[in-house]
Order: C-alpha cells, then structure tokens, then sequence
C-alpha cells in the first residue's frame, strides 16, 4: 500500500540531507508538505502535488526549500496558519511564527527572523515545547494547542494572524494524568483533542468543551496492541473525525482507530496496524524503547493519503484509502442511544485504564531506582567516574558550538 513518488534533483537532496526528523505537515491546500529536521535545527519544505487517478494515486515532489532561523533549537512540532505562515515549536527553544519565503527568489536556502516569539524556559508556561496543532476560530484569529514535553502539560494560545501574529491569551488548556505528552491534534470540527501521552502509554482523548480545564479527566483512551510498550508520537485525526491514526516511535507501525458514532468516548483498540519501515530500518534507529519507529505523520484533506517521517525513512506515503477499506470497523455499541449508562460505562473504562498504567509506572519506577542503587554501589562505577565526567564535558562543548 506504499505509493512511489516523484521528485525533482532538489526535492532528492533535500530529503537525503535532513537528517533526524519530528512531525510533519500538509499546508491546508495541500499543496505544501514541512518537515521538522530536529537534529540539523532547519524545517524542510517541499512544493507538493497529490493526483486521485483511476489506476492510483500520483504523487509529485515538484521542488524543496530548507528553512533557517537563530531560533531553531531542536525544532519538533510545526503547522501552518495559511498557506504563508507556519508555527514552529522547539523543544529546546522557544516557540516562533515564521512568514515563507516566495518561491521566485531562486535559492534552496532561506535563512528567516520569527514574526512572533512565545518564549520558553523558567517562569513561562512553556516547558519544553514539542508538537503543536493550529485551529482556525475566524478570519484573522487562530488558535494554538502546544505540548509541552518537560512541562507535562498541554498549553493554549489566541493568535491574531492579521497583527503580525501577535499572541492575545496564553494558558494552561489540560494537565492531569499528562507525562511527557508528545503529540496533539484537533478534529476538524473541534469537538475533540488527541494527546499522545508517553508515559502513560496511550492516546488521550477530550471532548473540547467549554468547561475544559487543567483537572480534566480524558474521556476516551486509545491503546496499542501491546500496551506496556506502546509508545504513541504522532496523531492525526482524518477529514471527517470517524478515525485517528497514531505512529508508535517505539515499534515499526502506525495504528488505526475508529468510531461508529461522534463520540471517542471510553477505551479504544486498534482496528489495525500498518507496518511502515522494515525491521533492518527501525532497529537501527533504536537507541531507547522510545525511538526507531516512525514520528511525525499527517493525512490530506481527501483522506487519500497517508505521510509518514522518521530519521531512517525521511519521507514515505501510503495510500489510506485503501488502507482504511481493508479494515474492519468496530460494531455498533448497543448502548450508544442510552442517555446516561454508556458515559457512565465509559468513564468507568477510562478510569480502570489510568489506573493499571498508574500501577505500572509506579512499579517501573521502583525496579529502576532499585537497579541504579545497585549499579553506583559497585566498584566498576567508582572506577569510570573519571571518564563519564570527561564525556559530559565533552558532550557539552560539542553542543555549544555555532552551526557552521
């Protein structure tokens, strides 16, 4: 179900040169695709052409820029605001707003100053910010939910495009049970907010209320087949919210969810999983149970197309048609017409899902500090003590240095 693609000498390089990657994104015209080169702090951005054909789906790469900016630390999550304007959140930076530069210039190479800056770091609400997901409230206003990775937290951000993108309201949208989230997205008509939550191994779900807050409960869970190595990055929902497609950083799948009805409410498993790498490609790339898998992953507006990036496989489509008409969707809850028990059930559902994960983080943690105490009380790491400080101090010098 891979779908070839065609691509210019640019286009080629540009994906060859990129490096470790993080999310990626279709512009709302579809005719733009960004991905975040998180290891070399640049934003590839490819011209895009996507063909429905009777024998198939066309892809095209037609050209490619790399983008630049002092700010760019780590750059992670990005989105655009139009089809000029992108986000772009850093994990060990801030968040900036940055204007695309004109395709006429002629250069493959854009150094570019933010628009608007939300800074980060020790006494702001942003704490490590990762992946973010941009709404569309009006002509001019925007809104933005951001993750923050170190913070554990999931902010929100009243954008007012036609000022420069100057940012009117900022605040703490969800954070309980969060850790380490890694992932959000808004479905298309807003009535609901997916979070990939690392730690506690799952998709978490909100219906997008006006009464949503910090203290709120998730209403709906998605879990992998192998729960207690799930490790869910990107989250999309498709075009008309009926699924949600989620890529597990720590295996070499992307997992398809789905619902009958509007509600994502309750505790849900996958209808299916795609393998999108080879076992060569992903154990490779495996330093930590959290990497080797695919990351950043979006879907066109026709739900024809499925992207999916990660540092062995910069770029790969798949066709989600198909992949969506091969798999079998859930059966009707027989409750779902009943007005209280099924929310009631559901909260349940949820509720015993945080609590085994909660359990097993508890007990994870206690083996973990079990075998380190064991490990700073032999004679072998009083010995290599000399050499791990040589190593940190190293490692810091290397970082510290200017991007030549």
């Amino acid at each position: 179900m891979q779908i070839n693609y065609r691509a210019s000498q640019r286009a080629t390089d540009v994906i060859a040169s990129i490096g470790r990657t993080e999310d990626l994104k279709f512009s709302p015209s579809n005719k733009l695709l960004a991905i975040a080169g998180y290891a070399k702090n640049k934003i590839a951005l490819f011209d895009i052409n996507v063909d429905k054909l009777p024998h198939g789906t066309d892809i095209a790469l037609t050209d490619a820029f790399e983008l630049y900016c002092e700010q760019f630390k780590e750059p992670h999550g990005l989105d655009f605001l139009d089809e000029k304007t992108i986000i772009v959140t850093n994990r060990s930076g801030d968040t900036i707003f940055l204007k695309l530069p004109s395709g006429e210039i002629g250069s493959n190479s854009f150094e570019l100053a933010p628009l608007e800056v939300i800074r980060s770091g020790d006494g702001t609400l942003l704490q490590g910010p990762g992946s973010v997901s941009i709404f569309r409230i009006d002509q001019n206003l925007y809104e933005a939910l951001i993750c923050n990775n170190y913070g554990d937290n999931v902010t929100r951000h009243l954008i007012a495009l036609s000022a420069g993108c100057s940012v009117n309201g900022n605040e703490v949208l969800l954070r309980k049970w969060l850790a380490t989230p890694d992932g959000v997205c808004v479905s298309r008509d807003r009535h609901w907010i997916a979070i990939s939550n690392q730690k506690m191994r799952g998709v978490f779900l909100y219906e997008y209320t006006s009464s949503l807050n910090a203290s709120s409960e998730p209403d709906g869970i998605l879990r992998g087949k192998l729960r207690y190595v799930f490790s869910p990055h990107g989250v999309r929902f498709t075009s008309d919210s009926r699924f949600i497609i989620v890529s597990d950083g720590g295996a070499p799948y992307v997992h398809i969810y789905a619902t009958n009805s509007s509600s994502w409410r309750g505790v849900h498993n996958p209808i299916g999983s795609l393998k999108v790498m080879n076992d060569e490609n992903f154990l490779r790339m495996r330093s930590n149970p959290h990497e080797g898998g695919p990351k950043g992953i979006d879907v066109d507006n026709a739900m024809n197309v499925l992207a999916v990036t990660c540092e062995s496989q910069p770029l790969v489509f798949f066709d989600l048609k198909a992949i969506l008409q091969s798999t079998q969707l859930p059966s009707s809850d027989p409750g779902e017409n009943q007005e209280s028990y099924p929310h009631e059930q559901k909260a349940l559902e949820v509720r015993h899902e945080l609590e085994i994960q909660s359990q097993f983080n508890r007990e994870l943690k206690e083996i973990e500090e079990c075998a380190v105490a064991s490990l700073k009380s032999s004679t072998s790491w009083r010995i290599t003590a000399p050499l791990r400080w040589l190593s940190s101090a190293l490692r810091d010098f290397v970082i510290q240095q200017p991007r030549a």
